[in-house]
């Protein structure tokens, strides 16, 4: 949480003095911050619970793709199917290269 100064309404700083943590600003004022082990242990629980219910993890097997599929063939296998995306390889006056990679076997391929 953000405190301002009560003399000058700047934000107040996290610092030391005499090795113990205080809010300070740039006029002079200070304070220390007190806290309970209680609160500190119920602010580590809540960004464990946040980081626990915002984690998504993808693994191989799920096999998500965010290219459309497009009817094409595969040099490797001859499958007719396979992922399309176009990046700019070369400089931007010439035409981007399209990638192409097969849904079967998962060979990367291009066409200029």
């Amino acid at each position: 949480m953000v405190e301002f100064c009560p003399e000058c309404h700047n934000m107040l700083r996290k610092k030391l003095m005499d090795g113990k943590p205080s809010l300070a600003c740039r006029c002079g004022y200070h304070q220390n911050i007190v806290r309970d082990e209680l609160e500190v242990q119920n602010d580590i629980q809540k960004k464990k619970d946040a980081l626990k219910n915002n984690l998504i993890v993808v693994s191989a097997d799920d096999k998500i793709s965010v290219h459309p599929i497009v009817p094409k063939d595969c040099p490797k296998c001859k499958n007719d199917k396979a992922e399309a995306w176009q990046e700019q390889t070369r400089s931007a006056d010439e035409p981007s290269t399209s990638f192409f990679r097969c849904t079967k076997c998962k060979h990367t391929f291009r066409e200029y």
